[in-house]
């Protein structure tokens, strides 16, 4: 029952923290926005599941690593207010993660719904 518990505390935790990164990171509202869209998308153009698979966990590795960047650069900002080059490079860095993740999730979902998408509109196969 104890380790129930745990789980079901950590569970809680867990839950608190992404609603936190909801609340206080609009990024990751608007990023939770593509990825509905583009399951939307993905169910109109009858993608396979596998399809639907790799490009939802695409977008969810963006959500992903923009809470991490939160959450990097909220225990920055605590530890250290004051301006620094070196964590200034460090922000620069997560950052930079944040847009390896989002042109991953791009060019993943462009290259698996290009042609079926074109195929969709205009009807030629």
């Amino acid at each position: 029952m104890v380790v129930f518990q745990k789980i079901v505390n950590a569970l809680g935790y867990a839950i608190k923290g992404v609603w936190y990164g909801f609340y206080s990171r609009k990024n990751i509202t608007v990023f939770s926005l593509v990825a509905a869209l583009i399951a939307v998308l993905l169910i109109w153009l009858g993608t396979s599941m596998v399809k639907f698979a790799i490009i939802m966990l695409a977008w969810m590795l963006v959500i992903i690593v923009e809470i991490t960047n939160t959450a990097v650069e909220k225990v920055i900002d605590t530890l250290h207010p004051q301006f620094s080059e070196d964590i200034g490079h460090a922000k620069d860095m997560m950052a930079g993660a944040v847009f390896m993740a989002i042109l991953t999730a791009v060019l993943t979902t462009a290259f698996m719904l290009l042609t079926p998408f074109i195929e969709k509109i205009t009807g030629i196969q």
